[in-house]
């Protein structure tokens, strides 16, 4: 399994259920990944997977097109390509997909900014750049769904790769534009450690609500501090151990889904102690 950063709590909770099922089927499962989510980082460690002639390759792609290449090299000679969390813009080679609802994901920020600021307010979104498959979903189930609230008004929708330094400014700088903002909708986990820090210095916790996806540590920390209102979680976990599973029936000529779509729950900080809930949160094994 080649992961999209080894930075990243994601795909950690990912890898540990990949691992555990792969332990309960019996399979040999090696982890691997880029220190960040670079294509140039990881294009190099698939060409090495591929040499080694593997069954089989479960893949959170880096690039919807830069990596097709080397994988259809992986697949002319027999092994079994399963993508999970993003995908390939060609997926001829896919024996299966297996992602989150990320359109729900972004649905479901836009019905939580609702309830949260009573059905009006002004909002600031942020996505990853266009490009990042799951991101471009996510803002397409936002921006659909928040047509249903028309006393919400979407002031600006920007793009960081989970920088904290910039989503910070890019908070900072929609401050000075629009002084009435109600709320920030974080989309990639990773930008929300800068969006809580402006909005403190600016003064305004309590007053803006921040929602978030995702249940990276620090995160969860956020939420039970109060300095998130909620947080949308997909399901890493699951995904990881569909994708153990795809590969085998794959690998087995059993029955195999083309594409697997795990769900998605709510944090709040009434629910987040539930163990329905706290068992996705970002966690290794």
């Amino acid at each position: 399994m080649i992961v999209g950063s080894q930075a990243d709590a994601y795909y950690r909770a990912l890898e540990c259920g990949a691992k555990t099922e792969a332990e309960k089927l019996g399979v040999d499962l090696t982890l691997d990944g880029p220190k960040s989510f670079d294509t140039s980082q990881q294009v190099p460690i698939v060409n090495g997977a591929v040499a080694k002639k593997p069954d089989a390759i479960l893949i959170a792609p880096t690039g919807a097109t830069a990596l097709f290449a080397p994988l259809k090299a992986a697949s002319a000679q027999g092994t079994k390509i399963v993508t999970v969390d993003t995908e390939l813009a060609d997926t001829s080679i896919v024996s299966s997909a297996v992602v989150a609802d990320f359109e729900k994901e972004g649905a479901m920020g836009a019905d939580s900014l609702n309830e949260l600021l009573g059905g009006h307010g002004k909002i600031l979104a942020i996505f990853s750049p266009p490009g990042v498959t799951t991101s471009d979903l996510g803002r397409k189930g936002f921006e659909a769904k928040i047509k249903d609230y028309p006393e919400l008004e979407v002031a600006s929708v920007q793009f960081s790769n989970g920088d904290p330094g910039k989503s910070a400014s890019i908070v900072s700088a929609a401050f000075a534009r629009y002084p009435d903002l109600s709320a920030v909708y974080v989309f990639n986990g990773g930008d929300l450690e800068g969006v809580v820090t402006a909005v403190k210095e600016a003064h305004k916790s309590g007053d803006v609500k921040v929602l978030s996806n995702d249940a990276q540590p620090f995160q969860v920390d956020l939420l039970r501090e109060g300095a998130v209102s909620e947080l949308i979680l997909p399901k890493p976990y699951d995904i990881g151990v569909a994708a153990v599973q795809q590969a085998v029936n794959a690998l087995n000529d059993e029955p195999v889904e083309k594409r697997v779509v795990t769900d998605i729950t709510l944090a709040t900080p009434q629910t987040m102690d539930d163990p329905d809930v706290s068992k996705y949160f970002f966690n290794a094994c």
